[in-house]
């Protein structure tokens, strides 16, 4: 296997990776679309990048305890594994914690970039201190973060959803403090205030049809999708999507959907 095996790369047959579009859920992968068949349906392949020995050995043992999931690969070298990567052509990759975020964002743009694995999903091996690191996370492509101290089974869940195309941030991030000019590395968004305030889903007169919806967007659906699910046309979902989003004062389907979250209407 010649430079592959110095990268510590075993590679498998490739497998087709699940479609799907689920997001931010804490209750794993059957709750928020994904049944029991879907995950068995194709195999998860993973590949670590982790700098610490035990860090990556422990969720190697994680991994291949969870039904469907695959270790493919590991590197302790970011800038290495870019080519590992590129060899291996992994499902989901995730990236251990570096020295800062900007760091791992750099780490990121290069392992999907046009010398690694641009259609692998990468999920950070770290706490989102706040959505507006969040939504930094997702602009440089990854797929989302959770800490290490999770539960076995959020792990394996969050790995899953990510393989099917959503987007993971557990625990869900807290709202913070935003200066006007933005933060480094992510454009001013027009409509974010400098301060986050919000008002709880009661306080703006949501509608029972709108709180349907910012539900469903919260796991990850599309209008198409919602419009399945609580059998509404797409043009309908998009107006009360639209409704609620104004109301609560959520610029983007991303931060209604975080908001969602935060005010247990996805529950």
């Amino acid at each position: 296997m010649g430079s592959v095996a110095a990268l510590h790369t075993e590679i498998d047959n490739p497998l087709d990776l699940i479609a799907g579009a689920q997001l931010l859920s804490e209750n794993g992968p059957t709750s928020v679309g994904l049944t029991p068949a879907a995950v068995r349906a194709a195999a998860t392949r993973v590949f670590l990048v982790e700098r610490h020995p035990v860090a990556s050995a422990g969720l190697r043992s994680v991994l291949t305890a969870g039904p469907g999931l695959t270790v493919v690969g590991s590197s302790s070298d970011p800038l290495r594994a870019v080519e590992a990567v590129r060899r291996v052509r992994p499902d989901v990759i995730l990236l251990g914690r570096g020295e800062s975020l900007e760091a791992d964002l750099a780490t990121v743009l290069a392992l999907r970039g046009c010398d690694g694995a641009p259609d692998s999903r990468v999920l950070l091996l770290r706490r989102a201190e706040s959505t507006a690191e969040a939504s930094r996370i997702l602009f440089a492509g990854a797929s989302g973060c959770f800490p290490l101290d999770l539960a076995e089974e959020q792990i394996i869940g969050a790995v899953v959803l990510a393989a099917a195309g959503g987007s993971v941030f557990l625990p869900a991030p807290p709202t913070a403090r935003i200066p006007a000019s933005g933060l480094p590395g992510l454009p001013v968004l027009p409509g974010l205030p400098g301060q986050l305030s919000e008002v709880p889903p009661q306080d703006p007169g949501l509608t029972r049809r709108e709180r349907d919806v910012l539900a469903q967007l919260a796991r990850g659906l599309s209008n198409a999708e919602i419009g399945r699910e609580l059998a509404l046309a797409e043009a309908t979902v998009k107006k009360h999507l639209t409704q609620a989003m104004r109301k609560i004062g959520q610029s983007d389907r991303l931060r209604a959907a975080l908001y969602a979250h935060r005010h247990g209407l996805a529950s």
